[in-house]
């Protein structure tokens, strides 16, 4: 009688919708799995939509969002630095090769004060080297790439297609999270990996239309590995940082630059 009384208890407990068949941090793990997996799906849509749109702007349209995010520089009094000047008489000849650089804007190149190496181009154009990369570049060639590097993300739309990508699915997510602190964090540190990801494949891009350039100008790409390998010398990194890094390993790209010779 009491074997029939359990067997009838154990029956009334699996029928039960109400009783978990499994254990709460399996399912944890699954509806995590489910919101990165959603998280990517929605990037990557975002994305094309963003490319559609933005390989469909017009120039005009182009121009007026460069006005909105333009920033008044004024130039230093003193004298440009040598260097500046002679990445002024090479920028009209990267120019001249890329018809996504001619009629826009001017490109005008400033000296920023900082003892960090980088070099970047603002949306509207303007081009700066900081006076750390300037000292630590004697080489024509690997001025020269640096320069043809930030053009090529200006040339490719890489901070429209940034800022639109990250409308999109920023909203999308934001709706789907529907305020939940728990969802919304999972979703943050999803969306900065798959920002990171992103942004090292502009990156090579631009790697690789710069080495284009300074093998078109000089018949070789000395002066581009050349950076890269100071950069390496100077770095500290562990590599697997750089998955959560906005740009490739540095030992990565010189691979890559060799292979484009």
């Amino acid at each position: 009688m009491n074997k029939e009384l359990e067997d009838r208890y154990l029956s009334v407990i699996e029928d039960n919708i109400n009783v978990g068949k499994s254990s709460a941090v399996k399912e944890f793990f699954i509806l995590a799995a489910g919101i990165v997996g959603i998280c990517f799906a929605v990037y990557f849509c975002a994305g094309l939509l963003a490319n559609f749109w933005i390989d469909r702007m017009a120039v005009e349209t182009q121009v007026k969002i460069e006005q909105f995010f333009a920033r008044e520089y004024k130039q230093s009094d003193e004298p440009k630095h040598e260097k500046i000047v002679y990445l002024e008489s090479v920028k009209p000849k990267i120019i001249e090769m890329d018809k996504n650089l001619q009629n826009r804007s001017e490109f005008p190149i400033y000296e920023d004060k900082s003892d960090e190496i980088n070099a970047f181009i603002a949306p509207d154009g303007t081009i700066h080297f900081t006076s750390a990369i300037l000292k630590e570049l004697d080489d024509k060639e690997s001025l020269t790439f640096v320069l043809a590097h930030e053009l090529a993300h200006y040339s490719h739309r890489d901070y429209l297609r940034t800022i639109g990508r990250e409308l999109i699915a920023g909203s999308v997510l934001f709706v789907l999270s529907m305020g939940q602190a728990d969802i919304t964090n999972l979703i943050k540190g999803v969306s900065a990996i798959n920002g990171a990801q992103y942004s090292q494949s502009q990156e090579k891009a631009a790697d690789l239309y710069a080495n284009n350039v300074v093998i078109k100008l000089y018949g070789r790409n000395d002066g581009a590995v050349a950076f890269f390998e100071m950069l390496n010398k100077k770095e500290n990194v562990p590599e697997f940082l750089y998955y959560f890094s906005s740009h490739p390993p540095t030992s990565e790209r010189i691979r890559y630059l060799k292979n484009a010779r």
